[in-house]
């Protein structure tokens, strides 16, 4: 009970912070977003959604704060919000309205808050607020679970936290999957050294607990960032170093169990989970090849008629795995396209954010955030092809704080400073680059 009152206490006053600043409203709703810390209590906070008083309060001081407010002019801003307009369209033809209702509520508090995010955040100093706001908030959990696949060499499975987005321990996987970049790119930002050595103690405890998931599509993820780092790292022995320190992880610290599950994603045929997931895209297709404009609408994989109509008979419905197929089965290949694309112009516009800041040693932190992005942007594209995550906040996070970035770089390449209480980007000392065409690791 106390620690109930006490989460209500803490999270209320900080609703008189947020009607004076705007921006600590973002910052306070992507701690609750991530952290959940109301799901850590037994009280009455536990089921309170403390997420919708924090968001009325933050959008009517967002529309009363004087400060300058305007979203970044980025193609990024328009595709989002092409993406949205698309949702809500298939949304109104979704066959099972209640359903995609729902999810599409959801999904607007996620590309509202994601707007909100990239009018508010654009300084330094609020962008590494927001930063370290997502990697304390899952790092919390990262770190727990770590120690925990340490404690019991691995002979439980680590899940995520109850009533979460990334409660189930496979969409808890990609989170800290996804985190492992931003991590490393807060450890160049901070200065005292034995606060450095404390977060890359603190990467290592987290691969512990993505492998502690026993989650396959995490084991792709974190290969395929491993690999990406090989490639742009002039560090080849480092890189190839922490690949094999990774798999010695997997091979010698967890027991049998992990190394017979991670053994089926080559031996797909003899597995049934992997059979059912097959099942469920070609699910996606046939609505697809339907539908193809708009097709079924949010949600569409848990509705009856559907499932009567496209699975073989005496198959069991399920999640259908895979952010692609998810879209591409939900919104058609309209929405499919829109998605894609949102993706690949972050990923190449952090590869032009890098390029033009090589030169400047004022701005290289803001290139070595992008190239840290493009890892997190690898991670979630190729663990998300077998994980139901296309609506996951933290990819819009990212997709935000990239829009941002890029104009930021361009108002100090240009010698603009905009006034909101601060500069846009103060000059602070060079934080370490990473090496190579679109980073690497750390000279």
């Amino acid at each position: 009970m106390l620690r109930s009152l006490y989460v209500f206490f803490l999270i209320f006053s900080t609703l008189p912070v947020i009607l004076w600043k705007p921006h600590v409203g973002v910052l306070v709703w992507s701690w609750i977003s991530y952290m959940n810390p109301h799901r850590l209590t037994y009280g009455i906070a536990y089921q309170f959604n403390f997420l919708d008083y924090v968001a009325a309060v933050a959008l009517v001081s967002t529309l009363l704060a004087r400060e300058p407010k305007s979203l970044p002019k980025h193609p990024l801003v328009w595709l989002l919000a092409a993406y949205f307009i698309w949702v809500t369209i298939t949304s109104a033809f979704a066959d099972a309205q209640t359903l995609a209702w729902d999810k599409w509520w959801n999904f607007t508090k996620v590309i509202l808050f994601t707007f909100v995010t990239m009018m508010l955040m654009q300084t330094k100093e609020r962008l590494h607020a927001l930063l370290w706001v997502i990697v304390l908030s899952i790092g919390f959990f990262a770190m727990k679970g770590g120690l925990f696949t340490i404690m019991t060499a691995g002979a439980n499975r680590v899940w995520g936290p109850p009533s979460t987005f990334f409660e189930d321990n496979n969409d808890f996987a990609l989170a800290c999957v996804m985190l492992v970049p931003l991590v490393r790119y807060m450890q160049t930002a901070v200065e005292t050294k034995y606060l450095r050595w404390i977060m890359l103690a603190s990467v290592f405890i987290g691969l512990f607990a993505i492998f502690g998931t026993q989650s396959r599509g995490a084991l792709v993820g974190i290969s395929s960032m491993l690999l990406f780092l090989v490639w742009k790292s002039k560090r080849f022995i480092f890189g190839i170093a922490a690949i094999g320190f990774a798999v010695a992880i997997g091979l010698v610290f967890m027991p049998d169990s992990w190394r017979e599950r991670m053994s089926t994603i080559e031996k797909y045929q003899e597995d049934a989970s992997a059979q059912g997931r097959l099942d469920m895209w070609k699910f996606a297709i046939d609505v697809a090849a339907d539908h193809p404009i708009v097709g079924g609408g949010f949600d569409m994989f848990y509705n009856n008629k559907y499932r009567a109509i496209y699975l073989p008979e005496g198959t069991q419905g399920r999640a259908v795995h895979s952010l692609y197929f998810e879209v591409l089965g939900e919104h058609g290949y309209v929405g499919l396209i829109l998605y894609l694309l949102i993706g690949i112009t972050t990923f190449f516009t952090c590869g032009g954010i890098i390029q033009r800041t090589r030169d400047h040693p004022d701005i290289k932190w803001a290139g070595t955030l992008a190239a840290m992005i493009q890892v997190s942007l690898v991670g979630f594209a190729t663990a998300g092809a077998f994980l139901t995550v296309a609506t996951f906040d933290l990819y819009y996070h990212l997709v935000a704080v990239t829009a941002m970035l890029k104009v930021m770089v361009d108002r100090v390449l240009a010698g603009a400073v905009v006034k909101a209480g601060e500069k846009v980007i103060a000059a602070p000392p060079a934080a370490p680059y990473l090496a190579g065409k679109f980073g690497g690791l750390k000279r």
